[in-house]
């Protein structure tokens, strides 16, 4: 236990948004709040920390941010389904936890009636902000997993992605209307912005990486049956490829050829260019 909290302490990076936030409680007086949520939000992330350890994914870096923080991870995108909804859940539920410890505290007169409640209304604000279904919220990652699964990994990127800054903007218009000079949310407005900005401009850099993870992957029990034509170039097969599924290509032609996934990336990555035909590599 002790090592693990080590390795977090080791990974955790503090982003500058984070302390323009802190300035602004002290700045105002609320020093002993900033504290509390400082806490919590570690709290939060250990949640994160410990499933992706219990999974062993690679864990680049833990950032906290404005709103939380964002565990960083090198398998992004290429995790089994229930590995990515349990990492990304355990962080939101250390907020549950949370409030039923300082609950007891309060029934045992440790903490006063007042106390509790701003503790609750903090967990539950950061429990509920934290699952909206926008990048890179835990809520995002969710809606993401699940994206992946029902449709091929490339269409859920920009599908995904999209529909997120679609309700970003939705959602950031409506608030910021409402509170014009609040700069704590001016700040996380603005960096949930940059980080879809970021994550549209890196997705080609992470379909590529979901197509190498399928050459380590064994067979996986659910097959899928891609039908296509021979003039139709390895770079488009790929794009058609679902998550958690192997799948079995079938080239359309005179005499039908049947290539296994394996097969048929190993052609990808190494012997041709991806724009290629299929019909030329396979015959």
């Amino acid at each position: 236990m002790i090592n693990l909290v080590l390795q977090f302490i080791r990974k955790m990076k503090i982003n500058p948004a984070f302390w323009v936030v802190i300035f602004g409680a002290v700045f105002t007086g609320h020093f002993r709040e900033i504290i509390i949520w400082f806490f919590v939000v570690l709290i939060h992330e250990m949640g994160h920390f410990a499933g992706a350890h219990l999974f062993k994914w690679r864990i680049s870096r833990i950032d906290l941010l404005p709103f939380g923080g964002a565990a960083v991870v090198d398998e992004h995108g290429t995790r089994p389904f229930h590995e990515e909804v349990w990492v990304a859940v355990l962080g939101p539920l250390q907020h549950v936890w949370l409030t039923g410890a300082a609950f007891f505290l309060r029934e045992v007169n440790v903490v006063s009636q007042q106390d509790f409640y701003w503790f609750f209304i903090l967990n539950l604000t950061l429990f509920l902000f934290n699952l909206l279904p926008i990048w890179p919220l835990d809520g995002g990652k969710l809606v993401f997993a699940l994206f992946t699964r029902w449709m091929p990994f490339k269409m859920a990127q920009q599908q995904f992605l999209l529909w997120s800054a679609a309700f970003l903007f939705s959602l950031a218009s409506w608030q910021l209307y409402l509170q014009p000079n609040h700069l704590n949310l001016w700040v996380i407005v603005i960096f949930l912005f940059v980080s879809h900005f970021l994550e549209w401009k890196r997705r080609h850099y992470v379909f590529m990486r979901f197509l190498l993870s399928r050459k380590q992957v064994t067979v996986l029990p659910r097959t899928r049956t891609i039908v296509v034509s021979p003039s139709m170039p390895l770079s488009k097969v790929t794009h058609r490829f679902i998550k958690d599924l192997s799948h079995v290509i079938i080239v359309k032609d005179k005499v039908p050829v049947t290539i296994q996934e394996k097969q048929f990336l190993e052609a990808y990555f190494h012997l041709h260019s991806p724009e290629c035909a299929i019909g030329k590599v396979f015959r």
